[in-house]
């Protein structure tokens, strides 16, 4: 096997590690033993935010954090789920959010960018899936070490500029000290490993923002604040058209997609969606 460009967690992820793996243990079992045998590539599993916010420090992780904290979170549950025999890959889907996060579209900025969110929307249009490379592979061609390289949709795609094994081979033996490094420019030499990269599952819809009374009885639909979402993995083709969703996310800032050239600085907000939540509205004919 060839190797690879490990990377060790920190002191902090290896908290955030332990803190899932603890309430996983504690909360979840006996769920996660009853989904043994299920028949699903990819399964959602819903964590009560609730339950999650009980551990202050996982709480605060995920308040600051939400993508890598649910990134560390899914290799845990991994973990658990091949424990107790589901074969199902699981995706963690945080579900009733506090009031802390509730906000509306016509409240969003620019400065919001990476913050955790609810809105209450009405699904106005659901586009046609598709697929995004989200983790590249890549092979140095003179040593084989395998390094992984995340990328960004909608995004050029990435790739190592250099291989630190083979730096480090170039440098034996040579004294650094003086070393004018500005003037070393080594040249990448990676293959893509086409079978082992890692693509994903979306579908991006597009939302208007909904007012409602304590009676769930639809006051106002506005269609003048509109923003995309994207759904991701189990949750691709599970909403509808002209639906009200309670939608849980982190609010993204994306290029326009009518650009007109590679370094267009305009931007649009839209939310990665975490989960989404059925409301009971009930609209006035």
């Amino acid at each position: 096997m060839p190797p690879s460009d490990s990377i060790d967690l920190g002191e902090k992820d290896k908290n955030v590690l332990a803190a899932w793996r603890l309430m996983f243990e504690k909360e979840y079992l006996a769920e996660i033993i009853d989904l043994k045998g299920l028949e699903m590539s990819v399964f959602g599993f819903e964590v009560q935010h609730e339950v999650l916010a009980r551990d202050n420090f996982l709480n605060t992780e995920f308040h600051l954090d939400p993508a890598r904290t649910l990134s560390i979170g899914n290799k845990v549950l991994k973990e658990q789920f091949d424990q107790n025999g589901v074969l199902a890959r699981p995706v963690i889907r945080v579900v009733n959010l506090s009031e802390n996060y509730h906000r509306t579209m016509e409240e969003l900025r620019m400065r919001d960018r990476d913050q955790l969110l609810t809105v209450d929307v009405k699904m106005a249009h659901v586009f046609h899936p598709y697929g995004w490379l989200k983790t590249a592979v890549y092979q140095c061609k003179d040593c084989d070490l395998v390094k992984e390289v995340q990328q960004r949709r909608a995004r050029q795609r990435e790739s190592p500029s250099v291989c630190k094994v083979c730096l480090q081979k170039s440098f034996e033996g040579i004294e650094t000290l003086n070393l004018p490094l500005t003037n070393f420019y080594p040249r990448p030499n990676f293959r893509m490993l086409t079978d082992e990269c890692y693509y994903e599952d979306v579908q991006d819809v597009s939302m208007h923002q909904i007012t409602y009374n304590n009676d769930h009885h639809l006051i106002q639909c506005n269609s003048s604040f509109e923003l995309i979402g994207t759904l991701s993995d189990d949750l691709v083709g599970e909403v509808e058209p002209s639906t009200f969703m309670r939608v849980n996310g982190i609010l993204r800032v994306q290029p326009i997609p009518t650009r007109t050239f590679a370094k267009d600085t305009r931007r649009l907000l839209s939310i990665d969606v975490l989960s989404i939540e059925p409301l009971p509205i009930k609209e006035s004919k």
